[in-house]
């Protein structure tokens, strides 16, 4: 067996290294390589100890196999991307050792790893990877130099493919029913062949948590302003490190896509004042996205599980656009979900809902402004 280092492979999303571990912990990042040989093993480090079976992390193994070395450039994240994965990893143990191949005879496979459930849960670190092979190797540092279009997504539970597994008034939510492979986020990097990065919490909002109508107090114990400026906050805090400052050189955005309102909507409850706090942190959110990455579009979207601050949406993009005229930005409201299409787990958007909104945001990214 053949140790491979964490450089030598390709990497998806926010990540960041600790005492020689990589740390992947946002929806639908990860890793992949490709290889000729018979085996591939790693080791994955997570905090199960922490949660319970529920909550644990959950990691999607998705092969490809190619006829020959030549097939694989390493230059797309969708080059011969399968249509579902071909094994789902539960993170049950400190040190978890998983066979992501193997077969009798030699191959050529195309293998990603991507982390299905969210960072709010069990985390997951690379510790190693061993192959009975031949890795196929690839510049990847020219990624970062791409032409492909990249997107950054910033968002809840939505984002994070929350409970599509799940049934409404069946299941409650577990990181086994979560499936950002299959939220809008994806889909719509998918439809529009782009690169593509979450950062995503269930629950988050602007100016609150979700929060049931008898609390009348906001839950600030985390919001995205306090998250989406850190490579991986929790995860770092967990391991007892300073969070670092998100490296925006590493994947710098064409498009950033803002999806944030829903969980405040439960403490705004049509209170002016309220409100307008929560336009004032979107427009200032805004403000840093720009600032972090000045020639990025920037969408604003809500609506599918509730369009109570949709127009707040609009009013913080046009406070915004007052002052940065030339940034291209919009907004964008969804339709909310429909009995019929499916409910999942504790009222989310149901794979065929996360279908719907992708589409519209695959054709208001397309003909931005």
């Amino acid at each position: 067996m053949i140790n491979i280092k964490k450089e030598q492979i390709k990497w998806y999303g926010r990540n960041f290294d600790y005492e020689g571990i990589r740390y992947f912990d946002y929806s639908n990042s990860g890793f992949e390589f490709c290889f000729k040989g018979k085996k591939a093993v790693c080791k994955i480090l997570s905090d199960s100890e922490n949660w319970s079976k529920e909550n644990q992390g959950v990691l999607a193994v998705y092969i490809s196999h190619l006829k020959s070395a030549s097939e694989y450039s390493g230059t797309s994240f969708w080059e011969h991307f399968p249509q579902d994965f071909s094994t789902k990893i539960f993170l049950q143990k400190k040190e978890n050792d998983i066979v992501l191949f193997e077969s009798e005879k030699e191959e050529i496979v195309l293998i990603r790893v991507l982390k299905i459930s969210e960072a709010a849960f069990g985390y997951a670190g690379f510790a190693s990877l061993e192959l009975d092979g031949k890795l196929i190797k690839k510049n990847y540092a020219k990624l970062e130099n791409s032409n492909n279009l990249k997107i950054e997504f910033i968002g809840d539970s939505i984002t994070c493919g929350y409970g599509i597994e799940g049934i409404w008034m069946k299941d409650t939510f577990t990181t086994l029913q979560e499936r950002s492979d299959k939220a809008y986020a994806f889909k719509t990097a998918k439809g529009l062949g782009a690169e593509f990065q979450c950062v995503s919490w269930s629950g988050i909002g602007l100016i609150s948590k979700y929060v049931d109508e008898s609390i009348n107090v906001p839950d600030t114990t985390i919001t995205m302003p306090l998250l989406w400026p850190y490579t991986d906050k929790s995860a770092s805090l967990r391991l007892g490190i300073e969070p670092e400052l998100w490296n925006e050189s590493r994947f710098s955005p064409d498009i950033v896509v803002i999806n944030l309102g829903t969980n405040d909507a439960s403490f705004v409850r049509d209170q002016e004042d309220r409100r307008v706090l929560y336009v004032h942190n979107l427009r200032v959110l805004i403000e840093e996205v720009h600032r972090r990455s000045p020639k990025a579009k920037i969408c604003c979207c809500l609506g599918i599980m509730g369009q109570a601050l949709c127009d707040s949406v609009k009013e913080a993009v046009q406070l915004f656009s007052k002052d940065f005229s030339s940034v291209q930005i919009k907004a964008v409201e969804f339709p909310v979900q429909l009995d019929e299409d499916g409910i999942a787990a504790d009222w989310h958007p149901s794979e065929k809902s996360h279908s719907k909104i992708a589409n519209i945001m695959i054709n208001e990214l397309k003909n931005f402004n």
